[in-house]
């Protein structure tokens, strides 16, 4: 979710193309921030609303060594595989997903052609909130206090981070999962993540933590490339 939301702005700030010293130059003037907040407004409209998720069987993967690498040590904890699935609304993510029933938990690993891999696991719980742990690199965008999330550094082994969540997360509560339902569970759950975003909206600070985050980003490109 914070990622469709990143991606989404960062294609709004293609057009401006915000410097860090600009950003921070516009954060300090009432009309920078005013235009950030308009920056803000015009992504949250390239956001869907909905997302469907489509089985498929041979995925044109960009990481998958990577995807391996994170998908066979939680198969060895006994996680199900419930196959890999392309995002409608999502061009070049592909969704492998793994579900262990008995503990309450979806593995979700992604592979994006510009963002790379990384996993993310959730647990539901019968109050209607989500806890997950991440190893994508935080965005600073918010997240709903419903939403809690722990983050995971990329370079440990997801059967340790798994480990590591059973550990951290609220124990009370869980609500039972099933491999047959880890599909619509990421559907409505991404729906209500995105029906809370539109509704609380993107500050000038988030587009400006973005707008630094894809600057970053396009210069280290840059200097690879060259």
């Amino acid at each position: 979710m914070n990622l469709t939301v990143f991606l989404a702005m960062a294609a709004a700030l293609a057009a401006i193309f915000l410097l860090k010293r600009v950003v921070t130059y516009l954060l300090m003037r009432h009309t920078g921030r005013q235009a950030l907040a308009e920056v803000g407004k015009r992504a949250l409209t390239k956001l869907p609303g909905f997302v469907r998720l489509s089985r498929v069987e041979s995925p044109a993967w960009t990481n998958q060594e990577l995807v391996h690498q994170q998908a066979d040590p939680l198969l060895h904890c006994g996680f199900q595989d419930a196959g890999v699935y392309s995002i409608d609304r999502m061009p070049g993510v592909f969704l492998r997903i793994l579900c262990e029933p008995q503990a309450g938990v979806v593995a979700y690993i992604y592979d994006h052609s510009r963002a790379g891999s990384w996993t993310e696991m959730v647990t539901r719980y019968n109050d209607g909130s989500t806890q997950s742990v991440t190893t994508l690199p935080p965005t600073g965008m918010r997240h709903p206090e419903w939403f809690r999330k722990i983050q995971a550094d990329k370079a440990m082994p997801t059967n340790r981070i798994y480990e590591r969540f059973l550990a951290m997360r609220q124990q009370q509560g869980i609500a039972p999962v099933a491999t047959a339902d880890a599909v619509s569970d990421f559907e409505d759950v991404y729906h209500k993540l995105a029906v809370w975003r539109q509704e609380t909206g993107i500050s000038p600070q988030e587009v400006a933590h973005v707008a630094v985050k894809w600057v970053r980003e396009k210069q280290a490109n840059a200097v690879e490339q060259y």
